[in-house]
């Protein structure tokens, strides 16, 4: 796949929130045609890993109000 449908096919699982579609084109990287498609691809890639780490965050809040749930109903 040249970078430029790598690319887009990246913007399109991005845009629907397709995280294992995601995963899986970070994991194929091409050989990037110009700069601009490069620098491009990082945006979207720090964006996603952005996304992950706001999730992971996100289920530690969770996962700590349900303890807290837990400890007050057995105590």
């Amino acid at each position: 796949m040249n970078s430029k449908a790598w690319l887009n096919e990246l913007k399109i699982a991005s845009v629907n929130k397709n995280d294992k579609k995601v995963l899986d084109l970070i994991e194929n990287l091409p050989n990037f045609d110009n700069i601009d498609d490069l620098i491009c691809a990082r945006e979207i890639v720090q964006s996603f890993i952005q996304k992950l780490q706001d999730d992971r965050d996100e289920l530690y809040q969770g996962m700590l109000k349900l303890k807290q749930a837990r400890l007050f109903l057995e105590g």
